[in-house]
Formats: C-alpha cells, sequence, structure tokens
C-alpha cells in the first residue's frame, strides 16, 4: 500500500496591486498569519492547523466557478464570519442550505478569487 500524503498548501493568485489587500483580507477575516513571505511577490498565510494558502502576484486570472476554496466555520459562527466578510468589502451571494443541511455562502476575496463558508451539520470524514 502508498504512502498517503497530505496537502501542504493551496496557491492562490493575485493581481500585483491587489496582492497585499488579499493577504491581509485572509489574516483579518479568518484569523490566519504569514508563515513565510517575499514581500509583494508571495506569501505563505496559514491558520496554525496545517491549513495553508500561497497568495502570489501575478497577472493572471483568478479561480472562479466552479473552483472554490472552503472555510469551515462553526454553525455559531456563520453569521459573525459573513459579517466580517462583508466588513472587509466583499460582496456574498445569497446563503443557502445544501442537502445535508450545511449553511453555505459564497463570495470573491479582494484578487477576485471564489471561495466560500460552509457551517457543515457533521464534519466530512477524514
Amino acid at each position: 500500500m502508498s504512502t498517503v500524503r497530505r496537502l501542504e498548501h493551496v496557491g492562490l493568485g493575485a493581481a500585483r496591486d491587489r496582492y497585499e489587500q488579499t493577504v491581509r483580507f485572509y489574516e483579518d477575516v479568518f484569523g490566519w498569519h504569514r508563515t513565510r513571505e517575499q514581500p509583494g511577490v508571495l506569501a505563505f498565510v496559514g491558520d496554525g492547523q496545517g491549513g495553508r494558502l500561497e497568495i502570489f502576484a501575478t497577472d493572471s486570472p483568478p479561480l472562479h466557478d466552479p473552483h472554490h476554496l472552503a472555510f469551515a466555520v462553526p454553525q455559531e459562527d456563520f453569521e459573525r464570519v459573513a459579517a466580517a466578510i462583508r466588513q472587509a468589502g466583499a460582496a456574498l451571494d445569497e446563503p443557502f442550505i445544501n442537502d445535508f443541511g450545511d449553511r453555505i455562502v459564497f463570495f470573491d476575496d479582494p484578487a477576485g478569487n471564489r471561495a466560500q463558508i460552509v457551517a457543515r451539520v457533521a464534519p466530512l470524514d477524514e
């Protein structure tokens, strides 16, 4: 049987003029922190529990539907996190409940990458 490898990070592009704003968005809204950075070029931001994004300055387009990032939040924090996203200047789509009963709302980060917050009724299996 082969060894299972863990996901180290997900790379996200940000337009050069939106790079710092995008990094700060993930720090301010989700409480993530910079773990390594080459200022103005790329930053690794992490949640302190193994989740990491590499945000890099680029001229390439952002992620769009159906591609997206998903951030898990507790049910009781869903509205607070949605409000923080809105306060950070991101427009949210209409929240909905999926067939599993999970609360979900999609948004675009400052670089235009598609993302969502999800408050699961039951966590995903490992």
